[in-house]
């Protein structure tokens, strides 16, 4: 036995092994691969909603929606009912005072005269130096041209230092007459028409057209009351016992057209109320010859007269605004509260009642007297 490579002969000193290269951490952290055809695991698609989920939601949009409309709309509503008329400047002045202008513009009927009316009574808390009242219009009922008349005088003799100047443009007859012949002073383009002092009456009447049709209307009046149909009956000829009642109504309310007429121009007398009073339309220079008007001018010519009167400094020039219904926009048209469709006696030719046909022929045939040109 070789001593020297015994088992008990210490070996020759081995070398250190080489070191581990340094661990990778995300080796660690990182999950171990999937096996082959694994296939991972999502989470299932959402189930789609049935028609009833669907619909409660379009109806809570569509509440939602309709929510927010109608309080737009009440809340316009409630701004048209309270707020007050609007004074949009026509000419900016030097002045604090200012010059008032209201427009009367078409026919006079109630809607008209509640905007005169209405108009006046604003300027009562806040009174302009003086007032032009601004007519456009070939009249229109007799009682709303009296209203705006009335409203006028009243505010005249409330506020006497605010002077009313009358300023007419193409047309301002008959009732557009009427409700300025107590202005202090009266102006007309040279072009415009005016005068046609007079009263008419149309009443439309059944009778020919009942006969045609083999029609047979009988009318029955109280005992008490013998005249009741008297120019009240559309299914009958006239005679000239309703002529006769319809001519006093005219004549009543000539003869306070022409007083109305001879209070504002005190230098029409008596004598020759009845020569210009005949229903005639006058030219601008036929009626200064006559006395109707006091001149002619364009509403910037009254303008200057408004200031004279109203005693304005006459180097600075004088503000002018003129009043009107608020802006209506487009919120205005659904909140409108008067048309023709609305209105009472309209028929709507898809739902005909016996009850509309007779209140549509009812007013249809009624009596109205009006101060309004009739025209050339």
């Amino acid at each position: 036995m070789n001593l020297e490579n015994g088992p008990d002969t210490p070996s020759s000193p081995q070398a250190p092994p080489p070191p581990r290269p340094p661990m990778d951490p995300r080796a660690v952290a990182a999950p171990p691969p999937p096996p082959p055809g694994y296939m991972p695991m999502y989470a299932p698609p959402p189930k789609a909603k049935g028609w009833v989920s669907r619909a409660l939601t379009s109806l809570l949009v569509s509440l939602v929606i309709f929510s927010v409309i109608l309080n737009f709309y009440l809340a316009f509503l409630v701004y048209q009912l309270t707020a007050g008329l609007s004074e949009d400047v026509y000419q900016t002045g030097q002045t604090q005072q200012r010059i008032v202008v209201l427009p009367i513009v078409g026919g006079i009927d109630d809607t008209m005269s509640r905007f005169a009316r209405r108009a006046l009574r604003q300027l009562e808390a806040d009174p302009p130096a003086a007032v032009i009242l601004r007519v456009e219009s070939g009249g229109g009922g007799v009682t709303a041209s009296d209203q705006i008349w009335n409203a006028l005088e009243t505010f005249s003799q409330e506020h006497p230092d605010v002077p009313i100047v009358a300023s007419f443009g193409g047309v301002a007859a008959s009732g557009g007459y009427y409700i300025a012949a107590g202005a202090d002073t009266i102006l007309c383009e040279p072009t415009g028409f005016t005068g046609s002092i007079g009263v008419i009456a149309q009443v439309p009447t059944l009778a020919g057209t009942v006969r045609m049709l083999g029609m047979d209307i009988v009318t029955e009046v109280a005992d008490g009351s013998p005249n009741k149909d008297d120019a009240n009956n559309m299914f009958e000829v006239w005679d000239d016992e309703d002529k006769a009642v319809l001519s006093y109504l005219i004549n009543s309310a000539y003869d306070r057209f022409a007083d109305v007429v001879k209070q504002g121009r005190p230098d029409i007398d008596d004598s020759n109320i009845s020569e210009v009073a005949t229903g005639s339309i006058y030219t601008a220079q036929d009626a200064v010859d006559n006395k109707l008007i006091d001149g002619i001018g364009y509403l910037d010519d009254a303008i200057a007269e408004a200031a004279s009167l109203a005693g304005m400094p006459t180097d600075k020039e004088p503000k002018v605004t003129v009043i009107r219904q608020p802006a209506a926009g487009l919120l205005g048209l659904l909140t409108s509260r008067k048309t023709e469709a609305d209105s009472p006696h309209a028929i709507d030719p898809t739902a005909v009642t016996a009850q509309g046909l007779r209140t549509f022929l009812e007013d249809f045939t009624e009596v109205r007297l009006s101060y309004r040109w009739a025209g050339p």
